[in-house]
């Protein structure tokens, strides 16, 4: 069984960056929700709206929500996985995930100019995409585009 895969953006303060991931994350059928976390400025104020409209089109969840650590509380999701393309010393997302039996998994981007904190990061798995450059780091839509690729790459070859 398929675990729940939810995309997470982290305090996006962009509003056109925080539509294009939920396009993104609503472009893959497997991804079961969009999640925002810590929306600041413009991307609170204009963007979350903007998404409700885009979520309820495609049919699809959207949330917002104050802290990382509420997917885990409230939303009970099993295993939270941070793409952190300007760290060298993690594993690349297809090995983080091969090894886990989750119910379901938050796949995070650091959305905008806010760096994740040590403190959240002791939630969940590091995980970077071996095959992009941190020369552009973070860019959230190429970041969760990739990694959803290659999550969908492996859905397909074990399948």
């Amino acid at each position: 069984m398929k675990p729940k895969i939810h995309l997470v953006a982290f305090a996006p303060s962009s509003p056109q960056r925080l539509i294009d991931l939920a396009k993104t994350a609503y472009s893959f059928e497997f991804v079961d929700s969009f999640i925002v976390i810590k929306p600041t400025g413009l991307a609170a104020q204009s963007g979350i709206p903007e998404v409700f409209k885009l979520a309820y089109k495609c049919g699809k969840p959207f949330s917002v929500l104050a802290s990382l650590r509420e997917l885990k509380e409230i939303l009970s999701i099993d295993v939270l996985i941070f793409i952190l393309q300007n760290r060298k010393d993690i594993q690349d997302f297809t090995e983080v995930i091969k090894g886990l039996y989750a119910n379901s998994m938050a796949i995070i981007i650091q959305a905008g100019e806010t760096t994740i904190s040590k403190d959240d990061l002791s939630l969940g798995i590091g995980a970077r995409i071996s095959e992009m450059s941190n020369l552009f780091s973070p860019n959230p839509i190429a970041e969760a585009t990739a990694v959803l690729l290659k999550y969908a790459k492996m859905l397909l070859s074990s399948g």
